[in-house]
């Protein structure tokens, strides 16, 4: 993390945000049709990342050779994705948001939805941007520029972060500091699924009818493991972490939502 291709991929991050953002302050589409548009890209993005990610594994299945427990290929090959890359992460369903946020026919919900994604996407995409769970898959500058999985991840979360800032921004939405609720209540609800998700992915290892351990563990909304990657091999160090990602969110929740905060005192005032 924070290697010399990561860092470069920020400053793109940077400038693709910066663009994107005047070139629709300057167009000044509605946030239905930013949304729409918004919303093919993304999901061709996802699109993208599944066919890249996708791998070609053999059907293999279990037998015993002189007295040892292996696996044996069938002949049989078959696409598979790993977990980790399901569509799960705050960022990845955004998708989903977008497309409530253009279907949805109430303008109550409606808003609430343009809440939630002015909050989830500005913290998700930029903690995602700056906390990259793939920069340490590249070893190199080489290695990450050249790599379509990088390019894929860093537009696709500087296109989110773009959105986020244009509902902010739009008259047409109206946020309000209160609304910020609906990021929390959405946010809230989606942290505790993760908890259960992260286990049914996840592939246990039981000896003697005790669970030693796990073969393979996902971490969705880094629930889980801290993306710094620190070790945490007690029950309360990880109840302790919790308590930092609870503390975190009650300090950022209401940090991006407090610029609504001056927009409603002029608001007021005017009136």
């Amino acid at each position: 993390m924070f290697s010399n291709g990561h860092c470069l991929f920020i400053l793109i991050s940077m400038i693709l945000i910066t663009a994107g953002l005047g070139i629709c302050c300057r167009l000044k589409p509605s946030v239905d049709r930013l949304l729409r548009i918004a919303f093919v890209m993304t999901l061709a993005l996802e699109i993208f990342k599944m066919l890249d990610v996708m791998e070609i594994v053999p059907v293999v299945e279990p037998f015993v050779e002189n007295g040892v427990f292996t696996y044996r290929e069938t002949g049989g090959y078959t696409a598979f994705l790993q977990a980790e890359h399901f569509p799960y992460e705050l960022c990845s369903l955004q998708i989903v948001f977008m497309f409530l946020a253009v279907t949805v026919r109430s303008d109550v919900w409606k808003q609430r939805i343009y809440a939630t994604i002015y909050g989830t996407a500005l913290i998700g995409g930029t903690i995602a941007v700056f906390l990259s769970a793939i920069a340490p898959d590249y070893d190199t500058t080489a290695a990450f520029l050249s790599s379509p999985r990088a390019w894929e991840f860093f537009i696709y979360h500087s296109l989110i972060i773009i959105v986020a800032l244009y509902i902010g921004l739009s008259p047409e939405c109206r946020l309000r500091f209160a609304d910020c609720r609906w990021m929390i209540v959405t946010l809230t609800a989606l942290d505790l699924a993760s908890f259960y998700i992260n286990s049914l992915c996840s592939i246990p290892v039981y000896y003697g009818g005790r669970l030693v351990g796990v073969e393979y563990a996902v971490n969705y909304f880094s629930s889980y493991n801290d993306p710094l990657g620190i070790p945490m091999p007690e029950k309360w160090q990880h109840l302790a972490y919790l308590g930092v990602r609870v503390a975190v969110g009650i300090v950022l929740i209401p940090l991006v939502y407090s610029p609504f905060i001056l927009r409603e005192r002029r608001r007021t005032g005017n009136e």
